[in-house]
């Protein structure tokens, strides 16, 4: 006889089986971004295996968890809850301080994107990241526009297809008078601003990710941990049963005459 209640024994399938199914989609995109990519992208293909490696986990967690509910295995059932809580603590154990040291991200990103300017002197890695996002966001510079590029500003500041008041002519001093130098116009918006903003709302992401699968790992302990207790517990014997109905014996029957 089922031990569990059908419709909790249900409820927690189901959401396993959707987890499963989340982490059948990790995998299969973690597989399509690494045939895209080339071999000698190693930092994206790091990103793509810990994608797969991730989907890996969620599938075989809700595995796990869908089957020891359905057959009401106790010993699936406590490694399913171990790992949960084990879960549970390293997810908040990663949110909790990023979430307590947030407010001093921002600033702290913004003094060393400062120590980069002359940007024409940094790193060329940094260079041609930045250049990029230049082209992607409409901005040049990081937080003085194209004057933290030095003498070198790269085309990628240059003003295409775009609205006239997104744009300034690059000028130099000569001879204390600011004179423009062959007309180049560039975007007037620095990046700095924008690349903080992106930063900002990864971290917002990234919070709500921690926060929300470590909710949702110890909520998944709480069910598996009813599920052992209901499971272990003693089957209680039905309690004896007597008729309404039942009439004592005659007298002439217990006493038989002589």
């Amino acid at each position: 006889m089922a031990k569990i209640n059908p419709c909790f024994r249900r409820t927690f399938v189901f959401f396993n089986v959707l987890f499963a199914i989340l982490g059948v989609v990790f995998i299969g995109l973690g597989l399509m971004a690494h045939f895209q990519l080339r071999e000698e992208e190693g930092n994206k293909l790091t990103g793509v295996i810990c994608m797969v490696v991730v989907g890996a986990v969620i599938f075989i967690l809700s595995v796990l968890g869908a089957y020891g509910a359905q057959k009401e295995n106790k010993n699936v059932l406590i490694a399913f809850f171990v790992i949960m809580c084990m879960g549970t603590i390293v997810l908040l154990r990663l949110a909790i301080p990023v979430a307590m040291s947030r407010n001093e991200v921002i600033p702290m990103l913004e003094k060393e994107f400062q120590t980069l300017v002359p940007l024409n002197k940094a790193d060329k890695d940094f260079q041609h990241t930045l250049q990029y996002f230049q082209e992607q966001a409409n901005c040049c510079g990081l937080f003085n526009g194209y004057q933290d590029w030095g003498n070198d500003v790269p085309a990628s500041c240059d003003c295409a297809d775009v609205e006239p008041d997104q744009c300034r002519l690059i000028t130099q001093t000569n001879n204390n008078y600011l004179i423009s130098i062959k007309n180049r116009k560039v975007y007037s918006q620095p990046c700095g601003p924008l690349i903080m903003g992106y930063i900002n709302t990864g971290l917002n992401i990234a919070l709500g990710v921690l926060f929300g699968f470590g909710s949702l790992a110890m909520l998944a302990a709480v069910m598996s941990l009813v599920m052992i207790i209901r499971i272990t517990a003693p089957i209680p014997s039905p309690p004896p049963i007597f008729a309404l109905d039942y009439k004592p014996p005659k007298y002439s029957e217990l006493i038989p005459s002589a």
